[in-house]
C-alpha cells in the first residue's frame, strides 16, 4: 500500500508514474480540500477573464486500486508502524491507514507576516492566494463591498499578477514591496527597473523599499495600510509574501532545514519508506549543489515523477533544480533561470551581458525582448538569465536546456535558432547576448 498525502502536481505526477509502472499496487491519496487537483497558478487570470474559478478544477482518473480521500487531513504519522492518522473533516472522526511507502506532498502555505491586524482579519478584507476558496472567497469580498482599493503585499509574480487583476476590473491598486526592486529572488537591479516602470505605466502605485507595518481598521472594516510611517488608504489587502512549508506533521521524524524537508536525489526523505516532494522540500541547485526551495509546478512534476518511479521499485533520480519560470503582467512576459547576478556577486566572478532586440522584424510586427545572461569569469559557463518581453519564455526555455548541457557563451553565440520574417528575427537575441558576453570574457579577441 502507498499513501500519497496531498493531491497538488507532485502528488499528481507520483500517482500516474506509479500507476504506470505498477498497475497492481494500491494507492490511497489523502487530501484536505473538497476537490481534486486544481491549478492555483490559473487563478490571477481568471480574475482577469471570466471569474469561474471551477474552470481551474481538474478531474483525477480513479482506477479500482486508488482511494481519493477529499476532506481529508493527514493529522499524524507514525513511521514504526508505519501508520498515518487521519481526520475526516466534514465529520469530524479519525481513522488509522497503514503504509507500504508514503509520500509527504503536503505542500506550502501563504505566509501571514507579522502586520498588525493581518491575521485577525484573514478572510474578511485581508486575502491570501492559494486554493479556489481564497480566490472566491476575494471575488465575493470585492463585489458584496464595491471594493474601489486594494493594497497588494509583496511584488513577486502572485503579488504583482494579483494587483494586474484587480486594476483590470477597475480598482485602484497600491504595491507595497520591503526590498528595493520588484521579483526580488528573480531578477536583477536593472531587470527590475524596467518591469517597476512598465507597472508604474499601467496606473499601479507602486512602493518599493517599503515595509507595511500595519493595516487600519475602523469598525471592523478596513480603511488603509501604514507603511514607514506614511498611511495609505484602501478597503481589502492581499498578501503575497511567500510561503511556509506545510510540513509540521513530520517534524522530528524526518530531518528539515528552516521547516522545509531534506531529501536525497532519489526523493527519499532521511526515514526509510518515506519520500517527499514539492513546495515542502529542499532540493539542490543544479547549477551548483546548493540547497534551494523553489515552489514551481515545473519542479513539484519533475520531483512526483522521480517519487512516483522510485516508490514503484524502480529507479530514478532527480539531477537538481534550475528554476526557471514565467510570470505575465499584462502584455508583459517576466521569465528567469538559474542564480541572478546579485546573488552570485559574494560566491563567484562572473560577467554579464544584456541585449535588446525585436522578436520579429519591425515590418513583420516586431516587439522589443530584453535578455540579460550571467556567466562565469573563468569558464563562460551560462549560471543564469533574465528575459523581459515579448517571447520571454521561449529565450529562457532555450537557455534552461543550455544550462542544463553546461553551456557556455559560445554555445548561446553559435547556436543556430529557426528563422522565418512572421516569427522571428534573423540575429536572434540568444545569440546576440551569446555574442556581447564574449566580447566580455575575451575582450583581447574583440577589438575592432
Amino acid at each position: 500500500m502507498i499513501v500519497i498525502i496531498g493531491l497538488g502536481t507532485a502528488g499528481v505526477y507520483a500517482t500516474r508514474w506509479i500507476t504506470q509502472l505498477n498497475r497492481e499496487e494500491e494507492i490511497t491519496i489523502i487530501e484536505k480540500h473538497a476537490y481534486e487537483s486544481y491549478s492555483p497558478c490559473g487563478i490571477p487570470l481568471i480574475f482577469e477573464e471570466s471569474g469561474d474559478f471551477n474552470v481551474l478544477k481538474h478531474p483525477f482518473p480513479r482506477t479500482k486500486r486508488i482511494n481519493v480521500l477529499l476532506n481529508h487531513e493527514a493529522i499524524k504519522v507514525d513511521p514504526e508502524n508505519k501508520i498515518v492518522r487521519v481526520r475526516d473533516i466534514e465529520k469530524n472522526t479519525e481513522k488509522e491507514i497503514g503504509y507500504d511507502k508514503l509520500l509527504f506532498a503536503a505542500g506550502a502555505d501563504p505566509l501571514v507576516p507579522p502586520i498588525k491586524n493581518a491575521r485577525e482579519y484573514l478572510g474578511n478584507g485581508v486575502f491570501v492566494v492559494k486554493t479556489l476558496e481564497d480566490a472566491d472567497l476575494i471575488k465575493k469580498f470585492i463585489g458584496e463591498k464595491n471594493v474601489k482599493s486594494v493594497a497588494v503585499i509583496g511584488a513577486g509574480a502572485i503579488g504583482l499578477e494579483m494587483a494586474h487583476s484587480m486594476l483590470v476590473n477597475g480598482i485602484k491598486v497600491h504595491v507595497f514591496e520591503m526590498f528595493p526592486q520588484v521579483f526580488p529572488r528573480a531578477l536583477d537591479p536593472d531587470m527590475a527597473d524596467i518591469v517597476a516602470k512598465f507597472i508604474m505605466g499601467l496606473g499601479i502605485e507602486l512602493h518599493l523599499s517599503s515595509r507595511v507595518d500595519e493595516i487600519v481598521v475602523e469598525n471592523g472594516k478596513i480603511k488603509g495600510i501604514v507603511s514607514s510611517g506614511k498611511t495609505y488608504e484602501c478597503e481589502s489587502v492581499i498578501l503575497a509574501t511567500g510561503v511556509v512549508p506545510n510540513t509540521k506533521i513530520l517534524d522530528g521524524i524526518v530531518k528539515m532545514e528552516r521547516n522545509f524537508i531534506l531529501v536525497n536525489e532519489r526523493m527519499e526523505t532521511s526515514r526509510k519508506d518515506i519520500f517527499a516532494a514539492g513546495d515542502c522540500v529542499l532540493v539542490k541547485s543544479f547549477i551548483n549543489g546548493d540547497p534551494v526551495a523553489i515552489q514551481l509546478a515545473t519542479t513539484a512534476a519533475k520531483q512526483g515523477i522521480v517519487a512516483g518511479i522510485n516508490m514503484a521499485g524502480k529507479d530514478a533520480t532527480y539531477s537538481g533544480a534550475l528554476g526557471a519560470f514565467v510570470s505575465t503582467i499584462g502584455s508583459l512576459e517576466v521569465a528567469a533561470v538559474g542564480f541572478t547576478e546579485t546573488y552570485l556577486k559574494d560566491k563567484v566572478e562572473v560577467v554579464s551581458a544584456r541585449a535588446r532586440a525585436l522578436d520579429k522584424p519591425d515590418y513583420a510586427g516586431g516587439e522589443e525582448i530584453i535578455l540579460k545572461v550571467v556567466a562565469e569569469k573563468s569558464t563562460g559557463k551560462i549560471l543564469g538569465a533574465q528575459a523581459l518581453g515579448k517571447k520571454a519564455s521561449s529565450k529562457i526555455d532555450i537557455i534552461s536546456m543550455a544550462m542544463k548541457k553546461g553551456s557556455t557563451a559560445m554555445d548561446l553565440s553559435s547556436v543556430e535558432i529557426s528563422y522565418c520574417p512572421a516569427v522571428s528575427e534573423l540575429y536572434d537575441v540568444v545569440n546576440m547576448a551569446g555574442d556581447l558576453l564574449l566580447r566580455r570574457l575575451n575582450p583581447e579577441n574583440y577589438k575592432f
